[in-house]
């Protein structure tokens, strides 16, 4: 229970900075409700727990690999920003239920790529694994029961976000909705720039 909590904890600050996956979560629970963020948080806690895993296990050549390739990984997240930017300004359209389902999984498929590929999540978790002295498990058991703390804790963060988000959502204007639906695209195109600007920067 010790682990668990303690992973339960650190998935919960990994997540909870608000960014790029952040703005993808408001605007989708303005558009499905709760199960909007669900689906994103989804894939997002995937990712938190794929990267968790390496960080878990020691391999540190996995960090040494994204801080080389760092400048590609970066360019390559960029680029799906405005990739979801854009796909979102052209969601007007109603579905049907096949489409939802389908949506549903390309969502959960966004969140977790847009996740892997910003290097700053598996240097959050060495940083906050360091800080809170956590060490490297030999145990699978206790790797496991990690593993799934920062799973339910990286997907209560979304559902703690959603739930906040549908609840204003209740309370505002449509015409509120509405802008505030093209302002999240509008800042998943900041987060795009900046990244760029990052990588001009760092060039």
């Amino acid at each position: 229970m010790f682990f668990f909590l303690k992973a339960w904890i650190i998935g919960i600050t990994v997540a909870a900075p608000i960014g790029p996956i952040g703005m993808l979560c408001i605007k989708k629970t303005i558009d499905r409700g709760i199960n909007g963020a669900i689906l994103v948080g989804l894939g997002a806690a995937l990712a938190d727990s794929f990267y968790g895993f390496f960080v878990v296990c020691g391999l540190s050549v996995v960090s040494s690999f994204l801080i080389k390739n760092m400048l590609i990984i970066r360019l390559i997240g960029a680029l799906m920003l405005f990739y979801l930017a854009y796909k979102e300004l052209q969601n007007n359209v109603i579905k049907t239920e096949l489409q939802i389902s389908k949506t549903g999984l390309s969502l959960i498929g966004e969140a977790f790529l847009l996740t892997i590929m910003n290097p700053m999540t598996i240097l959050s978790f060495i940083a906050i694994y360091t800080s809170v002295g956590v060490d490297y498990y030999t145990n699978i058991l206790q790797s496991f029961v990690v593993l799934i703390g920062i799973f339910f804790g990286s997907m209560t963060w979304w559902c703690i976000l959603g739930s906040v988000i549908s609840k204003i959502k209740c309370k505002l204007p449509p015409h509120w909705l509405f802008y505030i639906k093209y302002i999240s695209c509008i800042l998943l195109t900041v987060f795009g720039i900046l990244t760029l600007i990052e990588i001009i920067n760092f060039k």
